[in-house]
């Protein structure tokens, strides 16, 4: 009854937690699109005050600054960063230089279709950058969603770096040089392995920093998490799930708090509820079975608890669905 979740690495040797990964992917439905390419000269410097959608920016050659409230970062060729929904930053291309409202840089110059060229600055030392956006289907209840890192910033030099990042980005790079027939599409596909690979390395970087992406590659937590997803309807405890871990009952339920950022059986509920909803969407399945499918003996069960997470019934879900 279960939708089967594809690896995105091989298994022998691998991380369990990245088929977690590609779990909840499937289960939000990625979709990018790329809607410009920034030919910049200094002096530049742009302010965007919270986008509705997460934004993505790669970074072909040259350099710039991007920061927040909280962070600067500075990005070089190879680079890529992804900016949540709602986040106010600023893109210039050094400290001190004057930024406009977006809304004014593209307000001077010809409408820009999807990979298209703006050219912005005073003509001075030049940065390219690849700016696009990503929707997520199913998100409300997503684990991924919901713990993105309000930076998400992959270096070029880092050792750490996916091999084919660099190599991808060159071919966005050449796919909106071209224009070839179909090239929208083609580079909209190629960023979403963008945002695939830089999970991957924030997954490689991250040993020290919390929150759910550290969950996945923490030994023992991962584990309970791999088993989770696998099997959403099994009757799970909080002892059931310490002993997987191999911990006590206290240790556990503290532990995969402080990573994941809630208590053991409160994630697996939302998590069911995530799949009940992606199984609603995807086909047409009986109630009884998706309910079964996530744990719930009877539709009855299954839809108080639906609503309380999601806040609707499962039938007012699937009809809006």
């Amino acid at each position: 009854m279960r939708q089967k979740s594809v690896s995105l690495v091989q298994p022998s040797g691998e991380k369990p937690g990245l088929d977690v990964l590609a779990d909840v992917l499937q289960g939000v439905h990625l979709r990018s699109r790329v809607h410009a390419r920034y030919e910049l000269t200094a002096p530049w410097g742009m302010r965007i005050d919270g986008s509705p959608l997460p934004l993505f920016y790669a970074v072909m050659r040259g350099s710039c600054l991007l920061s927040t409230d909280e962070r600067e970062l500075s990005l070089a060729g190879g680079d890529f960063v992804f900016v949540p929904a709602n986040v106010k930053f600023t893109l210039k291309d050094r400290r001190g230089t004057r930024v406009l409202p977006i809304a004014e840089v593209y307000a001077t110059r010809t409408p820009i279709r999807c990979g298209g060229l703006l050219h912005y600055g005073g003509g001075g030392e030049a940065v390219t950058l690849v700016v696009g956006s990503f929707t997520f289907e199913g998100e409300t209840l997503s684990p991924l969603v919901r713990h993105l890192p309000t930076l998400l910033h992959v270096r070029a030099d880092d050792p750490k770096s996916p091999r084919w990042l660099e190599s991808t980005l060159r071919f966005v790079a050449s796919e909106i040089e071209a224009r070839q027939p179909g090239h929208e599409t083609v580079v909209s596909r190629l960023a979403d392995v963008l945002f695939v690979q830089a999970l991957r390395a924030h997954l490689e970087s991250s040993s020290g920093e919390g929150g759910w992406l550290r969950a996945l590659v923490d030994p023992r937590i991962g584990a309970v998490l791999q088993r989770v997803h696998e099997n959403p309807e099994a009757p799970w405890t909080l002892e059931g799930l310490a002993r997987l871990a191999g911990m006590s009952r206290s240790v556990f339920a503290e532990r995969f708090k402080s990573l994941v950022g809630e208590a053991p059986l409160a994630y697996i509920g939302r998590w069911r509820m995530h799949r009940a909803m992606v199984l609603m969407r995807g086909r047409d399945v009986a109630m009884a079975e998706v309910a079964r499918a996530v744990g719930y003996e009877t539709e009855s069960s299954f839809g108080k608890a639906f609503r309380r997470w999601v806040g609707m019934t499962p039938g007012a879900f699937r009809r809006q669905a």
